[in-house]
């Protein structure tokens, strides 16, 4: 799978809440940061399972890509989070993958 079509199922599966399909995407070593500060939010396959169990509880959350770009081996989305408490959420997110599976993904956040 090229990185693009990985990114497509990981949408899928968190439009899905489906957590199972969502983590198998990711190494059991991926790592997600937030820029510009650089701040690890999960390291590893079990942090990133939890993290998303608690996300995929809330009522209709979902995510709607507006863009995307892709280079080499980095699926590039800019999207929007809804269902969220605070409100929706704009975000640039960049997966990295490497044999069909998320490596790391950054996430630039309004």
């Amino acid at each position: 799978m090229t990185p693009r079509q990985v990114a497509i199922k990981q949408l899928d599966a968190y439009n899905a809440c489906d957590l199972e399909a969502f983590c198998a995407l990711f190494a059991a070593d991926a790592v997600l940061t937030d820029l510009p500060s650089g701040e690890v939010v999960a390291t590893g396959i079990d942090a990133i399972r939890q993290m998303y169990q608690t996300r995929f509880s809330i009522p209709n959350l979902s995510c709607r890509v507006h863009s995307c770009n892709d280079i080499g081996d980095f699926a590039i989305d800019r999207e929007t989070v809804y269902g969220l408490p605070d409100g929706p959420v704009d975000v640039v997110a960049m997966y990295e993958v490497k044999n069909n599976q998320i490596q790391r993904v950054f996430f630039i956040r309004d």
